[in-house]
């Protein structure tokens, strides 16, 4: 008799961001969230079957100036709440010598607050609450003794809230793709676990704005200690941003410059024993620097 493993994940990731610099990509933003792609054994194939899904990004942050509904704003000051739902399929079955294929989605509800102020004008301030942009995956898993690999794409859809006139968008109103490898050293015996996951993002044009964010490379890597007879575990992890294009359009009035970044903090993971490991509970919190 089949049977589909259904389990729950949280992720709750807070980030702070204190950058006094100009910050590249339009609106000083990403769909790139920095740390979010590595977790706990990212790399190690789940069952077959189903897994439901609910990851909550926590943002705060400042920069310098940015670009948004094409115009040049000022000592921007934000705050976001992304809840994302939905789920994935793993394939019982291997596909392509022996590796193990996921599909997944996923829509969040997001929440936007945004001060800024218009060069040589007034600020303003505005929040939102809207749906935002979607997010399709398809991934392929294997496995070499103790090392385990993921190939990911996911696809970023512009289903999300967008007005040009909107100060904060909880959508961002174009395309984005997004490629990572992670690997996943985890020595069962001492419970240690070393993981990263380089990716690429490419991203298309918002042609409200005419404005091409640049393709952007980022790493995320974690080092953690699992407790298994305990049922948790703790992590050090951190990412590693960079913007390998710039800007373009003529939405891009700040010229073609690029971001970069760098992140660190703290990660604890805990399995209830009660749901005998089908649930699993994560949150990290993580300081760009």
């Amino acid at each position: 008799m089949k049977q589909a493993f259904i389990i729950a994940l949280l992720l709750i990731s807070c980030f702070v961001t204190m950058q006094p610099a100009a910050q590249a990509t339009e609106g000083a933003s990403s769909y790139y969230f920095p740390g979010s792609s590595t977790t706990f054994a990212v790399a190690v194939a789940p069952k077959p079957g189903y897994m439901v899904a609910n990851q909550m990004l926590i943002y705060s942050g400042t920069a310098e100036k940015a670009v948004l509904g094409g115009r040049e704003k000022i000592n921007l000051k934000a705050s976001a709440i992304y809840n994302y739902m939905g789920g994935s399929y793993t394939f019982k079955k291997p596909v392509l010598g022996g590796k193990k294929l996921q599909l997944g989605a996923y829509i969040p509800v997001g929440y936007m607050d945004l001060e800024a102020k218009i060069a040589s004008h007034g600020g303003d301030r505005n929040s939102r609450t809207r749906i935002g942009d979607a997010m399709v995956s398809a991934a392929l898993f294997w496995q070499q003794g103790d090392l385990h690999y993921k190939l990911n794409q996911t696809i970023m859809v512009p289903t999300g809230s967008y007005s040009k006139d909107q100060l904060a968008n909880v959508g961002r109103n174009y395309w984005g793709f997004d490629t990572s490898l992670s690997l996943t050293w985890l020595n069962l015996k001492k419970g240690w676990e070393i993981s990263v996951t380089p990716g690429v993002m490419l991203n298309t044009r918002n042609t409200a704005t005419d404005y091409k964010s640049g393709n952007e490379f980022h790493v995320d890597f974690a080092i953690n200690k699992h407790y298994f007879a305990k049922h948790y575990a703790v992590g050090l992890h951190g990412y590693y941003y960079h913007q390998v294009s710039g800007d373009s359009g003529e939405g891009a009035i700040l010229g073609a410059f690029k971001g970069e970044s760098f992140g660190i903090g703290p990660a604890i993971l805990w399995t209830p024993k009660v749901a005998k490991g089908e649930v699993v509970v994560m949150a990290k919190w993580l300081h760009d620097f």
